[in-house]
């Protein structure tokens, strides 16, 4: 029996079925691609087959994933792209009458790879009419302030000016310096800030923010932290670089950022700050709002600039936390005070990986280029154990201890902030930055939910590897099992039941002192790759392939850097005094409670579940407060 699908409501909800009519090619495709994108797949047109008259008869629609990939002559000389075709079946057919109604013919429904959710379907390949959609981050008060003239000019700043590093210079926290800027402010910046915080805030419950006051009743810091942030720290705030280099406007007013890395080694930002007093006393104000606003959580490494007064700070109020100096400060400062002995001083932060290795060549270096007397080499040297490569093997670093990492704070700043901006233009280009931030996010997600790797070799370790990981670190984790390859293991030693060995190859400098568990499949190297990265190094793979160890344990498989990184509930303790714990306990519900309003917010049913939910909730909760009465 013909049905029709004439109106567009109507569509957005019809199921497709043996029968339906449409009277147009467009409404037909249109139909079963909004279908696709309400499902989570993309649609790809297949055959046509024409009468002679030039009309159609029949016209298949596919799904994007139909097929398979076919083997490239080029195949075996490049890395090849993700796979994307899986050979799925589902397909609508259409059978064009005479007068042009088609007709669906056949429909398949079921599909042999996972679909994406609906937040993520507009990144589908036939669903992308336009750019990725933003999230909605940009409201009314965020525009508070800030003149035409000056959105129109902020979205036309070229990318390409050169930074200002003024901010790498060691900080002289004079009292008039602090004056000059509160002095200096445009008009109306003050309270242009204190009006955007709380409209951000009174738009979003979640929002945090905190401002100082001096004793002239004047403001002198603030910090700020959106629920995102909060969340982003939640999963990922294991390392944290906080990066006090950016100067904005002519007066020279510091801005700082809390910035991290998610699963897939993107920059995340945690908080932000505007400083007008760099102070030991600012500082330790700072760092004691960040950890209110992350639920008390500290991080278990945190690199900042080699500054006294932020180091006094770190000390005081991260005390479980590994303190590390930037890694990029370091180089900046350094070109003046060794010339051009600058590429063999570099090796210190990623090459030279003992800490006997280091001293001989450290002392090579100062009597063979003249710098026994630079006072700013002696001060590094002391501090050696918070930027060395051989000193840094004790905590967590992410992928801060590396020169990719440097490179991405380098271009987060040069693009999204190359130039001292009026305080106006500056928040308005903070935000855009925080869109595209989160919109490189979720395009990752889904490209990593949805492709599959090409495999160096089907092998049952890199197989595991490719399921679990995401895009960027499965890459990383192929490179180190590669390398294995052209590694050698020798046996050293036995003591009980674990096993040592020293793998080592001609093309590196370093080797690997591997110790080895047959009964628990642990394994543990000198190098420590996994404890600082948390992938598993070429030394270590190397030893469990060579006691026949084919499968990956699942204890080396951080969820930090999986897929899944941000499923289920984050991991989160809560210490101190009673009503302190009880005040963070509180604030990290709220904050729960948001997350997983916001995560529901693209599925209706989602949110019926979660009301249902709370209503359960809510009648627990009376029972025993009633109780406890």
């Amino acid at each position: 029996m013909d049905e029709s699908a004439e109106t567009t409501d109507k569509n957005d909800q019809l199921e497709p079925k043996i029968g339906l009519v449409f009277h147009s090619e467009d409404e037909a495709y249109n139909f079963y691609n909004t279908y696709a994108k309400r499902k989570g797949f993309s649609v790809r047109k297949d055959h046509l087959s024409r009468r002679k008259d030039g009309s159609i008869r029949y016209r298949h629609y596919l799904c994007s994933n139909e097929g398979t990939r076919h083997e490239h002559r080029t195949h075996g000389l490049r890395k090849g792209r993700s796979i994307e075709r899986t050979n799925c079946l589902a397909r609508i057919e259409f059978k064009v009458s005479n007068d042009n109604k088609w007709v669906v013919n056949k429909f398949v429904d079921e599909h042999n790879h996972p679909l994406a959710c609906p937040q993520n379907s507009h990144m589908l390949r036939s669903h992308r009419k336009k750019l990725p959609i933003q999230r909605k981050v940009f409201t009314a008060s965020d525009y508070f302030g800030v003149k035409a003239v000056q959105l129109h000019n902020s979205q036309q700043e070229e990318a390409h000016c050169v930074e200002d590093y003024t901010g790498f210079t060691l900080k002289n926290p004079v009292n008039f310096l602090k004056i000059k800027r509160m002095r200096d402010l445009e008009e109306g910046d003050a309270q242009f800030l204190l009006d955007f915080l709380k409209a951000k805030k009174s738009d979003d419950p979640s929002f945090f923010y905190a401002v100082q006051i001096d004793e002239q009743d004047c403001l002198t810091n603030c910090f700020w932290a959106d629920a995102q942030s909060i969340t982003d720290y939640a999963y990922f705030g294991d390392a944290v670089t906080f990066d006090t280099t950016y100067r904005m406007n002519k007066n020279e007013l510091p801005f700082s950022a809390f910035v991290g890395t998610n699963h897939h080694k993107q920059i995340v930002i945690f908080g932000s700050a505007l400083l007008l007093d760099e102070t030991t006393d600012s500082y330790i104000w700072l760092l004691k709002t960040f950890l209110a606003a992350m639920n008390g959580k500290q991080p278990k490494t945190i690199f900042t600039d080699q500054c006294d007064d932020i180091s006094k700070a770190v000390s005081m109020t991260l005390p479980d936390t590994y303190h590390r100096f930037c890694l990029r400060h370091i180089l900046y400062n350094a070109r003046p005070h060794i010339g051009q002995t600058f590429q063999e001083f570099e090796r210190f932060f990623y090459d030279v990986q003992t800490e006997e290795d280091f001293r001989r060549e450290w002392n090579s270096l100062i009597a063979n280029s003249g710098l026994l007397t630079s006072s700013w080499l002696k001060d590094l040297y002391a501090a050696r154990e918070k930027w060395a490569l051989a000193y840094l093997r004790s905590s967590f670093c992410s992928i801060m201890a590396t020169k990719q990492w440097s490179e991405y704070m380098e271009s987060l700043f040069k693009f999204y902030f190359d130039r001292k901006l009026p305080l106006s233009n500056f928040i308005f280009q903070y935000l855009k930055a925080l869109v595209r931030i989160r919109d490189g996010e979720i395009l990752e997600d889904y490209e990593s939910a949805l492709t599959k790797p090409v495999l160096f070799a089907d092998v049952p370790m890199l197989i595991k590897a490719a399921e679990s990981y995401t895009r960027a670190i499965y890459s990383d984790f192929e490179l180190e099992y590669k390398g294995q390859l052209a590694c050698l293991c020798e046996p050293i030693g036995t003591d009980g039941s674990v096993y040592s060995f020293r793998v080592y190859s001609s093309q590196r400098q370093f080797d690997g002192v591997v110790e080895f568990s047959p009964s628990d499949a642990s394994v543990k190297c000198s190098c420590k790759k996994f404890e600082t990265v948390g992938i598993l190094c070429m030394h270590a793979l190397k030893a469990l392939n060579n006691n026949n160890m084919l499968q990956l344990p699942a204890r080396y498989l951080l969820k930090r850097w999986s897929n899944n990184a941000k499923d289920g509930a984050s991991n989160e303790t809560v210490g101190g005094s009673s009503s302190r714990s009880l005040a963070l306990l509180y604030s990290r519900v709220c904050r729960k409670a948001i997350a997983v309003a916001l995560k529901s917010a693209v599925s209706k049913d989602a949110l019926n579940i979660l009301e249902h939910g709370l209503d359960k909730f809510i009648e627990e909760m009376e029972n025993v407060l009633h109780k406890s009465s």
